[in-house]
């Protein structure tokens, strides 16, 4: 209290309570915790098979997926050889385009049947669903040879975590380890452009001018044979029958052969004026369906 006062004139300082004893919460939680993990079975349950319902929903979402996987890898199949381009017209075409392949390209000629009753705006607007196609055609065969030249020109690009899963090769395994390649060369012949120049020529020749020859002979010498049928209906709409029954032969008449043909030329042009540098080691023909083929592929192929 005083300046001069002994420390044991102070007050004693007071005791301090003691904390009180909380109920302990954690018990439960950690016995709750303990109950679970025995009731916990890592084993997996057993594999059963889908309903079929339920299993041709799983199949058609990963077959689409996978398409426009190889869609964009540029991987995708050529459009002669598919039937996803017919959506659009099979609901006024069906009968017609369910019976082979390539129809789409043909409208112009089914155009050219109906042409002696048709409006001409109906002709014209078939011719341009042909070319539209073509086009579509021609720059997806370009952007898949495109992609192509890029893998030769820079060969990381075969081993990106997309094209990986299509190898069936796990992305995120530590043991896949690329090894680095050197550039190759891309020949003038299989340069993305050559590429889309000889499938412009094919799709002219086979799609739109052999078929509309064909199809256009057909009508007019049949019209010729028909004239002097007593039957209106014969005689007006026989042509048109018989135009129409030629659509489903032009892919077997046309495809294969002018394919090859536009190939070989466009290969022997090439070795002819750029010799073996311009054509490398690639085939006389087939060309175009290695476009298709994924690395994977090549590589068993060699």
């Amino acid at each position: 209290m005083w300046p001069w006062s002994k420390d044991s004139d102070k007050p004693a300082a007071p005791a301090s309570a003691p904390a009180p004893v909380l109920p302990s919460t954690s018990l439960p939680a950690a016995n709750k915790t303990a109950e679970t993990k025995k009731e916990f079975d890592p084993t997996l349950p057993e594999r059963e098979k889908l309903p079929k319902k339920l299993q041709s929903i799983v199949d058609k979402s990963d077959k689409e997926d996978n398409f426009f996987d190889e869609l964009v890898e540029g991987y995708a199949p050529p459009s002669t050889e598919s039937n996803v381009r017919y959506a659009a017209y099979a609901a006024r075409f069906r009968t017609i385009l369910l019976s082979a392949h390539r129809y789409v390209a043909y409208t112009s000629d089914i155009g050219e049947s109906f042409r002696p009753v048709a409006h001409p705006w109906l002709v014209r607007g078939a011719y341009g669903i042909s070319w539209a196609y073509i086009l579509g055609d021609v720059s997806y065969e370009g952007y898949k040879s495109y992609w192509s030249n890029q893998r030769i020109l820079n060969p990381q690009l075969q081993l990106t975590p997309r094209q990986q899963k299509a190898l069936g090769i796990d992305p995120t395994s530590t043991a896949v380890v690329p090894t680095p390649a050197a550039p190759g060369v891309v020949t003038p012949l299989e340069d993305y452009r050559t590429v889309m120049l000889q499938r412009g020529i094919f799709q002219s020749l086979a799609s739109m001018g052999l078929p509309a020859f064909t199809i256009h002979s057909v009508v007019r010498y049949s019209g010729r044979a028909l004239k002097d049928a007593k039957n209106k209906t014969i005689r007006t709409y026989g042509p048109i029958g018989l135009g129409l029954a030629v659509v489903p032969f032009l892919p077997t008449l046309f495809d294969k052969p002018v394919e090859n043909a536009v190939e070989w030329v466009f290969h022997k042009g090439f070795e002819t004026f750029g010799g073996h540098a311009a054509v490398g080691d690639s085939p006389l023909i087939g060309r175009e369906k290695q476009l298709s083929e994924k690395p994977g592929n090549k590589e068993k192929e060699l």
